[in-house]
């Protein structure tokens, strides 16, 4: 009987869908992250400011960010850049491309910017889990991605 148990834990924790990221800083601590039915992950290019010289570095082009945290509930903030002065207008839409809300429309100066999506329509109702998409435009160009909300 004790090694039926054995048997069956074993198969359990095999078969799991359970996975444990570990990630070890550089001050030598680690954090773990108990992470289940991984999909996909995306990490975007920028992931910190090694030093204050690159704080101070002049952006030169218009980039959006992937936004964080992602699958978010119940908010998540979207960063971007702009490299001059400029009318900018934030939107998020459904996965039909319908609109669900504006974010922020209006002009902004150069440098980095960021809104919050609480997950709330133009009314200020909270919408449904799934797959939105965000778009900043500033001047001639828009630039969107993906993000999803998990209830």
């Amino acid at each position: 009987m004790k090694n039926l148990f054995f048997a069956l834990l074993i198969t359990a924790v095999s078969y799991g869908q359970s996975y444990i990221q570990t990630i070890h800083l550089k001050d030598g601590s680690t954090k773990t992250f108990y992470v289940d039915n991984i999909q996909r992950m995306d990490f975007s290019d920028i992931t910190s400011i090694k030093n204050s010289d690159e704080a101070n570095t002049a952006v030169n082009e218009f980039r959006i960010f992937q936004n964080y945290p992602n699958p978010f509930n119940p908010s998540t903030t979207i960063s971007y850049q702009i490299p001059d002065a400029a009318r900018v207008k934030v939107s998020v839409y459904d996965i039909n491309g319908r609109l669900v809300k504006v974010l922020f429309n209006g002009v902004q100066r150069e440098g980095n910017h960021q809104v919050v999506w609480n997950g709330t329509n133009r009314q200020d109702k909270m919408v449904a889990s799934g797959i939105y998409i965000y778009s900043v435009e500033s001047n001639d160009s828009v630039l969107s991605k993906q993000m999803i909300l998990l209830k």
